[in-house]
């Protein structure tokens, strides 16, 4: 049997992507390396907010862990930001929500295989025909799209993308904790070279009193101790007592998308086509609006497949590009900063973002608090305004 579409990776580009194909009749195979459906979870779980994941799928109650209700910001020992914002976003129960996409998925048709490694295309005179699998069979396609994540496979053996550089991963450690520590609705972020350099530690709310401790590190080509000795030390001093479970890692691309996101009939697609948020390395949200507008395109009459695929590439180009470029930009901006720049910027930011919240435009402030932000940041911005001309 020739499917419409094979999909490499069964986590949420891939099964949201094989869900939306498969609902409007493609024949859609979705392979992944993994025994289990989201697991193991190597994420930190927060998302845009009920609103925002609506647009994209019915919400059901059963994969919201927890809402989140602002964010603060922590330098060293002293809080320096807090901005209480209703309606902020949500923690997901991440292995629930994966569940859910392929049940859909399988609902609507789709074929679903676990435990079953893809090693490479296959190809004839025409193009790319197909996947070879681990056991030596093959699975045949008019469309192959790489979800297999950070280092994807796929992206590398059509050309798409390469190798990633140490500097362009997020690497990270996370235990999931019991404990009442910062477990108010807040997203709490710990910055500052007393907590962590060149990265960022998290403490994020979940259901039934549990927390997720984690922490990240910009790059792993440093000589830095690794995420996951920042995290123990952190535990150990802010949570001495409290038992610690399996503690899990991971990696995230923080690297600009490449320019096209296909090739021929290959196309990549969240983590594998680098549509990650440079500064927080957050995913999920780009991962689900990317397969959205890839399904969008290929069920688009319009011209060949091929064709379809290059609007897709072309359409996240124009959409999330630049936006990605900024945050690129604020991400070296922060490696380049000492404690007192960034307390600095923190303290700035702490006056613009004060005031009433509107429900519906959250992150909105007043201009003149931003322009002063504007002021107090542009020196920092400044060396690398070269991302945004890149």
């Amino acid at each position: 049997m020739k499917y419409d579409a094979v999909i490499v990776g069964a986590s949420v580009a891939g099964l949201y992507l094989g869900m939306r194909l498969a609902r409007n009749r493609w024949r859609v195979c979705i392979v992944d390396r993994r025994r289990e459906i989201g697991l193991p979870v190597r994420c930190a779980e927060a998302t845009g907010n009920r609103a925002e994941l609506a647009r994209l799928l019915p919400v059901d109650e059963a994969w919201i862990a927890r809402e989140v209700s602002g964010i603060s910001v922590q330098l060293n020992r002293t809080t320096v930001v807090r901005r209480d914002i209703p309606d902020a976003g949500i923690v997901l129960r991440r292995d629930t929500f994966e569940q859910y996409l392929a049940r859909l998925g399988l609902q609507h048709g789709a074929e679903l295989r676990l435990n079953t490694p893809a090693v490479g295309l296959t190809q004839d005179d025409n193009g790319y025909t197909g996947i070879r699998l681990e056991d030596g069979s093959r699975i045949e396609a008019s469309l192959i799209a790489g979800a297999d994540g950070c280092e994807s496979l796929v992206g590398r053996w059509a050309g798409i993308t390469g190798p990633l550089h140490p500097a362009e991963a997020f690497t990270a450690a996370q235990y999931t904790l019991k404990s009442d520590f910062c477990n108010d609705g807040l997203m709490h972020f710990f910055v500052g070279a007393g907590n962590i350099p060149r990265g960022y530690i998290w403490v994020f709310p979940k259901a039934d009193g549990l927390i997720s401790v984690g922490a990240g590190l910009y790059g792993c080509n440093h000589d830095l101790p690794k995420a996951g000795w920042y995290l123990d030390r952190f535990v150990s001093s802010h949570l001495p007592e409290v038992k610690r479970g399996p503690k899990s890692a991971g990696c995230v691309p923080i690297a600009l998308c490449p320019h096209a996101l296909c090739r021929k009939n290959v196309m990549v697609v969240g983590d594998a086509a680098r549509q990650v948020n440079p500064l927080t390395a957050g995913g999920i949200m780009n991962a689900l609006e990317a397969s959205l507008l890839a399904a969008e395109k290929l069920l688009s009459s319009r011209g060949s497949l091929e064709a379809r695929l290059r609007s897709y590439s072309k359409a996240w180009y124009r959409r999330f590009r630049l936006e990605q470029k900024v945050f690129m930009m604020l991400k070296e901006t922060y490696l380049g900063l000492p404690d007192a720049g960034i307390e600095s910027v923190l303290t700035a930011a702490s006056s613009a973002f004060s005031g009433s919240v509107d429900r519906s435009r959250p992150f909105i402030f007043p201009y003149l608090r931003l322009l002063g932000l504007g002021i107090r940041f542009l020196p920092h911005l400044r060396p690398h305004l070269r991302i945004l001309a890149g």
